[in-house]
């Protein structure tokens, strides 16, 4: 090997050194390729991550607003529920009013029977005579 200086230094016409620097170029156009075949691959895929992620989002809203609504209709029907207090009330209430109609019943029925014996009494003295 020769020892060169300037411009076209080191190159020789040794057909070896061609192969290897045909090889060489081959090589980095296959890499060179490689490489931004890997970059739009990259791309498309964070591009569909960010679109995954969007739905994901708004699904995610779409299922908060529900989950809302759900909770406000619950509270709506929570203030419709009787309060401990005015079941109390209305229970004692009602317990007094069905006192009050047993005992009436109890009346009115020990009032038919015994208008029931008088009449059975009055019926024997008119036909026993």
């Amino acid at each position: 090997m020769s020892e060169e200086i300037g411009p076209g230094a080191g190159r020789t016409s040794d057909p070896n050194t061609a192969v290897v620097t045909e090889r060489i170029a081959a090589l980095d156009r296959h890499l060179t390729s490689e490489i931004a075949a890997l970059r739009r691959e990259t791309h498309a895929a964070n591009a569909a991550a960010e679109a995954a992620v969007g739905v994901a989002a708004k699904e995610a809203t779409e299922r908060l607003a529900a989950h809302n609504g759900l909770i406000e209709q619950m509270r709506q029907q929570a203030a419709l529920f009787a309060t401990r207090e005015s079941f109390d009330d209305f229970r004692e209430t009602n317990d007094r009013r069905l006192k009050s109609i047993e005992s009436w019943t109890a009346r009115v029925t020990g009032g038919l029977i015994i208008v029931g014996f008088i009449g059975v009494a009055n019926l024997v003295k008119i036909w026993t005579g």
